[in-house]
């Protein structure tokens, strides 16, 4: 029989003692709870026995095997105090979802699951509000470029949630797109094999399904790759995202949503410089033509392809070393599900032309590692940790507004805009596109890289 200390004495952590102690009792011996305000000093005769601090020394004085998180609405702060509390001891954590995985506000055992990555950030703290969102998706069709990467694949399933008529995902990789597929379960989801950078297909797919919304969140977003062809950074992120809106304007969409980064404030990264030029083109082109057109900017989201926890755990299981890159480094986190639901409010908001949101404060990524480590019962020395050094293009930290005096709160929660101060002519464009497309002929690093330069002066790229 396992013994187990179940961190949280409100509802949720009662609800599983009930059940654990009419379901479970043969696999389990509940030795207490934790609770920082406890309304009574026992629960079904188990004892309150400390507070969420003191979870190390309970652990090695009752033995303890199995730690159950059972606080729905923790804050970051809370969860990282609690981490904090369990590292380095023998036992297996499992935690209980946030509020809203919850779905019926009730909390039961078949909910409980192992303990992930997204759980350092703390609880999710935005939903969609189907109401308050109709006016826009009511009845329409909304189109999902790069529909089967880690943003665009979430964004699609969460539109699905909404009282749309039909989402489009678009993307180039079949298999991406076949996984969505086989995950989702809707038959107002359809799909295309297509490639951005493909200016006639991109137009002829646009005139046959005519989407109300679209979200542009097909790029090429891996920065040292950039660094080393940044010929394909201009052709996908610049070109492409041109492509897709002038094909978005035939076909009469009414909204035009470009998902961009942080790395495109101040940019040091070629995939920087190219998400800033390509938000200065469509915001730039979108005050011209009447469509509504935003950016929204976001740091780094958990779960998505190449996010750097999961390939922490990858190597911690295969005992180290676990590789950062310097150990002064700070990037924002986010959960891709509550990114996705931002992005979708940020469709609906009239102000503003850059979207921003709110990811909390820039989390050390040697900080994390360390927690991951310990969460994972290694001590320290156990696990070696390697100092690879920066990456071309790569920041200690990054920025997600330019000015931020200039930013304001919007009517949703965790959701800010700024307005953009630099439009170009048509005229520019023109001739900004024409040097695009010669640059990229020339196949060459440095050739791309003046080009970038040229026309972003705050481009701080350097060559390899």
């Amino acid at each position: 029989m396992r013994k187990l200390l179940i961190i949280g004495a409100g509802s949720a952590g009662q609800s599983l003692a009930r059940e654990i102690l009419a379901h479970r009792s043969d696999r389990y011996d509940i030795v207490g709870f934790l609770d920082d305000q406890p309304f009574h000093s026992e629960f079904f005769g188990k004892p309150v026995l400390g507070r969420l601090d003191e979870a190390r020394d309970i652990i090695f004085r009752y033995e303890i095997d199995e730690v159950l998180i059972a606080i729905p609405s923790a804050s970051r702060q809370t969860m990282r105090r609690i981490f904090q509390a369990l590292a380095y001891t023998p036992v297996h954590i499992k935690v209980v979802p946030g509020l809203l995985e919850i779905i019926e506000g009730t909390v039961s055992l078949s909910q409980v699951r192992q303990i992930e990555p997204v759980d350092l950030l703390g609880r999710e703290e935005v939903t969609l509000d189907p109401e308050r969102l109709r006016p826009l998706y009511e009845d329409k069709v909304v189109l999902v470029t790069g529909g089967g990467g880690s943003i665009g694949s979430e964004l699609v399933r969460q539109l699905l949630s909404l009282p749309i008529q039909r989402v489009v995902a678009v993307g180039r990789g079949e298999n991406s797109l076949y996984e969505l597929l086989q995950s989702v379960r809707d038959n107002r989801l359809s799909y295309r094999i297509a490639d951005i950078r493909d200016r006639d297909l991109m137009r002829h797919e646009f005139l046959s399904l005519r989407p109300h919304v679209v979200f542009h969140a097909a790029a090429h977003k891996h920065v040292p790759f950039m660094e080393e062809f940044p010929h394909e950074a201009v052709m996908n992120n610049i070109l492409g995202t041109w492509h897709v809106y002038q094909a978005a304007k035939e076909a009469g969409a009414q909204r035009f949503v470009m998902i961009s980064t942080d790395k495109a404030v101040h940019p040091t990264s070629v995939m920087g410089a190219t998400k800033r030029l390509a938000e200065l083109l469509v915001l730039s082109a979108g005050r011209e033509d009447g469509i509504r057109v935003s950016a929204v900017r976001f740091g780094n989201v958990l779960g998505s392809r190449g996010s750097v926890l999961p390939l922490f755990i990858r190597q911690i299981q295969q005992g180290g070393p676990v590789t950062i890159t310097h150990p002064d480094m700070k990037r924002y986190f986010m959960s891709i599900r509550e990114a996705a639901r931002l992005v979708i409010q940020s469709a609906t908001l009239l102000e503003g032309d850059i979207h921003i949101l709110d990811m909390g404060e820039p989390i050390s990524i040697l900080d994390m590692a360390k927690t991951l480590i310990a969460l994972y019962g290694h001590r320290p020395e156990e696990i070696e940790i390697v100092f690879t050094g920066l990456r071309p293009g790569e920041k200690l930290t990054e920025e997600l507004v330019e000015n931020p005096q200039k930013l304001h709160p919007s009517t949703f929660k965790k959701l800010f805009y700024t307005e953009e101060e630099t439009f170009w002519s048509s005229e520019k464009r023109e001739r900004f596109l024409a040097e695009a497309e010669e640059a990229i002929k020339t196949y060459n690093a440095e050739k791309v890289r003046q080009f970038l330069k040229r026309w972003l002066t705050d481009y701080q790229g350097v060559s390899l």
